[in-house]
């Protein structure tokens, strides 16, 4: 690799053989490396490849301006999220995760703690990405001393989500509030009896996530079913019809029609959550 600039002592800016920049990273790698000096790759402890120029400057500004221990603990949380979901993820959580958790840090170092309206559904429907966020947190606790409320493991699970489904943060905030919206909704709805504490209450905001998702990249299948929507209309009255008014504001917010078979399965899925009528 070659050398373009060095950042700091542990961060160095490279050309890779087809002329592509990288950011190159390990202890005292820059030490003594000057502008067009060659860089063995097996020296980098990680190498970092954005998707486009603008990330990889940004990145670059980021990682000048930060503190080498920051920026290890923020590699290892998404290299973790990685090995937790079993996929690799966007080059750009290493930006925005970076930029977030150190910003988060110097808030608490001066004091201010914000609150995450959205805590509860997060840990609901992205348990995974919210048990990286607690490991996060524990990983600052035990090596910057820092105890951040578990607001903060809600906040860091949003950003591996973002990475995860590669949307912007507004996206996946805007889905999140959309469920948490729909909770709300079965548990005011009359004769609905929707219970959180039953055994498929997992399972069905698994359903109900995938859907909400699907409804905002436009990615639902056409009908193929429509005597199983019938049966369903039949035998879950309330529950379909629940649903309906939740999908007519779901396509509102997506711009998508929902068909009236996902309807149909996310209420049968949902007639299982649902204590018995008397």
């Amino acid at each position: 690799m070659k050398v373009i600039k060095c950042i700091n002592n542990n961060v160095v800016s490279c050309l890779d053989e087809n002329g592509q920049e990288l950011i190159a990273m390990g202890k005292g790698l820059g030490f003594s490396l000057r502008p067009g000096d060659r860089l063995q790759q097996t020296k980098a402890e990680k190498i970092f490849r954005m998707q486009t120029p603008a990330q990889t400057q940004k990145l670059t500004d980021l990682f000048a301006t930060l503190p080498p221990q920051q920026i290890e603990l923020c590699s290892r949380i998404a290299e973790k999220a990685e090995k937790v979901l079993g996929r690799h993820l966007s080059p750009s959580i290493y930006l925005t995760l970076t930029d977030h958790v150190c910003f988060a840090i110097q808030r608490m170092e001066n004091g201010t703690v914000f609150e995450n309206a959205l805590l509860a559904e997060v840990r609901t429907f992205y348990p995974r990405e919210f048990t990286v966020g607690k490991y996060a947190l524990e990983l600052l606790r035990l090596e910057m001393n820092i105890d951040f409320p578990e607001d903060e493991a809600a906040s860091i699970a949003l950003h591996i989500v973002n990475a995860e489904f590669e949307n912007s943060i507004s996206d996946t905030l805007r889905m999140t509030q959309t469920l948490k919206d729909v909770l709300q909704t079965l548990q005011g709805w009359p004769d609905l009896k929707f219970d959180p504490t039953s055994d498929f209450y997992d399972e069905f905001t698994v359903h109900l996530k995938f859907l909400v998702f699907r409804s905002f990249f436009g990615k639902l299948p056409p009908e193929q079913e429509p005597e199983f929507v019938q049966v369903v209309k039949k035998c879950y009255v309330v529950e379909f019809e629940c649903l309906c008014q939740i999908a007519s504001g779901l396509s509102n917010r997506s711009g998508y029609d929902i068909p009236q078979e996902e309807i149909a399965y996310l209420a049968a899925s949902l007639h299982r959550t649902c204590k018995k009528r008397i």
